[in-house]
């Protein structure tokens, strides 16, 4: 890829990361990506061409990311704990890009279909582990996969919410993936084993 395209990206995905999309502003991407506006408009025809491309660069990144952390020779649990880490301190922050608020273009059969391949390569992966003996023969695949989402989404959103909050333990979310392997291994764990 092009330098300065790649500069525009990796500026254009910080500013979607930071703000919904109707605040994006394209003369403040071409600004920290130290260029003028007509680079910006060669490679990308306008801001929703932008916001396009950053979409589709994220989801190939996490995708990327995930199918390399599931793809690990650990066992399921390492293994889940290297995904959950990721979702929580890599992925989560595309999560304003990926559900940018009114205005912004349509991109949900992209992102649905991320998302789909996601849940269907973690139930593939749970149901070997389970064959393998690393969960409970009575492991509810989908109750799992559906658990880490729930999981997931909840230490994200309370992330968002507490930032400014006095009193609130925020070491605790930072070290989430702890209390949730324990919660994942006494629930789904193969005692046997």
């Amino acid at each position: 890829m092009n330098d300065t395209r790649q500069e525009i990206m990796r500026v254009a995905i910080d500013h979607f990361c930071a703000m919904e999309y109707p605040l994006v502003n394209l003369e403040d991407i071409a600004r920290d990506a130290h260029i003028t506006r007509a680079p910006l408009y060669y490679y990308f025809r306008n801001k929703e061409g932008l916001y396009r491309a950053v979409v589709e660069a994220t989801i190939a990144e996490a995708r990327a990311r995930v199918d390399a952390i599931l793809s690990g020779e650990e066992d399921v649990f390492e293994i889940i704990r290297k995904e959950y880490t990721y979702c929580v301190r890599g992925m989560g922050r595309y999560r304003r890009i990926w559900y940018p608020g009114p205005g912004a273009p349509d991109c949900q059969a992209e992102i649905g279909a991320f998302l789909q391949w996601l849940i269907n390569r973690k139930t593939m992966l749970f149901k070997e582990a389970q064959q393998r003996g690393e969960l409970s023969q009575d492991c509810d695949v989908s109750e799992l996969v559906t658990l880490i989402y729930v999981f997931y989404d909840g230490v994200l959103d309370t992330q968002e919410t507490a930032k400014h909050q006095t009193g609130f333990n925020h070491h605790l979310l930072e070290h989430s993936e702890d209390w949730f392997m324990q919660i994942i291994r006494m629930k789904f764990g193969n005692v046997n084993k």
